[in-house]
């Protein structure tokens, strides 16, 4: 197969081929940046979700990262692995555990925080102020019009 770029017309395609390129463009260029942590994209995800809801259960992470039930528990298993998580009994309901960062995970958190910043910026350079909220604006009115819950 030939290897040479083609002259691939973007706005031609269905837009849900246009949001994933964009999505994993994005995140290239997030895994880059936490290459020298060893975290993954979702872990990453994960720690940022539980640094702004510590407490959080498994279903509700399940629901917000948009993975299934068995890879948010492997997805927990490997960050409790890596001493960055804790999960403890549910003080009203036995079944569910509750998610918290350890000091290693709350910094590690901290420290990696900036780097969607970081990137959102890239973006924000090429476009006006005005192009980049309404951006946000119209993926936020799309989530909106599949998110069943």
């Amino acid at each position: 197969m030939e290897t040479e770029s083609l002259n691939w017309q973007w706005d031609k395609g269905p837009i849900g081929r246009l949001v994933k390129t964009g999505y994993i463009t994005l995140r290239r260029e997030v895994e880059e940046l936490l290459k020298p942590t060893g975290l993954t994209h979702t872990q990453w995800s994960a720690l940022g979700v539980v640094r702004h809801y510590p407490g959080i259960t498994s279903s509700q992470l399940e629901h917000i990262l948009m993975i299934e039930r068995p890879s948010v528990t492997s997805l927990m298993n490997g960050l409790a692995n890596k001493g960055l998580i804790v999960r403890k009994d549910h003080p009203d309901d036995g079944r569910y555990k509750r998610i918290y960062l350890t000091e290693a995970g709350e910094k590690l958190a901290e420290e990696t925080r900036q780097f969607a910043q970081v990137v959102e910026n890239r973006v924000k350079e090429r476009m006006t102020e005005a192009e980049f909220e309404s951006l946000k604006m119209l993926l936020v009115k799309m989530v909106g019009i599949f998110d069943k819950e």
